[in-house]
């Protein structure tokens, strides 16, 4: 199922004013370096700087992300999405299905697609684990953990440890210098690239597993949903 991305012109006109805004103050505060010395020339070239780092941003958002399109599989309209490709899966906002974008077509991935690189999100929300039955990639029987590790932020995955491990879907944390997660994430013999984990610093909870398989994130939800909201 596809349809085909184009320019939101509401969007598009919003970054560019952002935009204009934060370089013409950025302007202002290089102007206002002339004839000042110490502090204050040092507090305009960082203020002048800065606001010119998020004009820039601003700027690409009005190229890149100013698209909007149809949801294939509900209808739902899709805003402020990329216009030309996306790295990795989006989700739509209403039915949750993933799409990718490639040359202004959005595309509703297949249940079974497995990405090149782990782009399907899920939160670890628990200091226990369900780990659905399979390989994480091709669902064939698990004959393996491969150790995946994130510290403030960084992520990389080490060496492949006992099949055994992989019944106690435990967390180990260390801290000390920063706090540092290890997960022993299920793969079969032919895979050992099938997820990697991910600490994002300002999110509740801060703790993140990316699969390459749609089919195995979704079943990984299934079995550890998110707790309930307190009413």
């Amino acid at each position: 199922m596809t349809s085909t991305v184009t320019r939101n012109t509401g969007s598009t006109v919003k970054y560019a004013v952002i935009t204009a805004v934060l370089a013409g103050l950025s302007f202002l505060c290089f102007n206002a370096m002339i004839g000042r010395s110490g502090p204050l020339w040092l507090l305009c070239l960082v203020g002048g700087l800065g606001l010119a780092v998020f004009a820039l941003g601003s700027l690409l958002a009005a190229k890149d992300l100013a698209g909007t399109a149809t949801c294939p599989r509900c209808q739902a309209t899709l805003t402020e999405i990329e216009l030309n490709h996306t790295d990795d899966p989006a989700f739509c906002d209403k039915c949750q299905a993933a799409y990718l974008v490639d040359k202004r077509v959005l595309t509703v991935l297949a249940d079974d697609y497995v990405h090149p690189e782990p782009g399907f999100p899920v939160p670890v929300t628990s200091e226990t684990i369900r780990w659905p039955e399979g390989c994480c990639v091709c669902a064939k029987p698990a004959t393996r953990g491969i150790e995946a590790k994130a510290h403030d932020g960084e992520t990389g995955t080490n060496a492949a440890v006992a099949a055994a491990g992989l019944a106690l879907g435990s967390i180990a944390v260390r801290t000390g210098g920063g706090t540092t997660y290890t997960l022993r994430i299920p793969h079969c013999a032919e895979h050992d690239d099938g997820a990697k984990v991910e600490i994002e610093s300002n999110n509740k909870p801060p703790l993140k597993i990316r699969f390459r398989s749609y089919a195995y994130q979704r079943r990984f939800l299934e079995l550890n949903p998110k707790p309930a909201k307190a009413a």
